[in-house]
């Protein structure tokens, strides 16, 4: 599973939305998703359709809940890392 979380810089932002994470692949995005989806954060990733796979897809969240969203993912990191 290639995945990582956005620094800073990286994090894109619309409306009241932001990116803070970014998959390589359809099936990582949703994992990433419903393992905020399951913690009690709303996010979304947007269909993308490319002619290359060299873009990630970017996994969203309303901007109030970026601060726990980024926090869970470092668990997510974490726990991933370590098995």
């Amino acid at each position: 599973m290639r995945w990582y979380i956005l620094g800073e810089r990286e994090r894109q932002r619309i409306g009241q939305f932001v990116a803070v994470a970014a998959a390589y692949d359809d099936m990582t995005a949703t994992l990433v998703r419903d393992h905020l989806l399951q913690n009690g954060i709303d996010a979304a990733f947007p269909p993308v359709f490319t002619l290359y796979w060299s873009k990630p897809t970017r996994i969203w969240v309303h901007a109030d809940d970026e601060a726990e969203a980024l926090r869970l993912l470092e668990e997510l990191r974490a726990r991933w890392v370590s098995n």
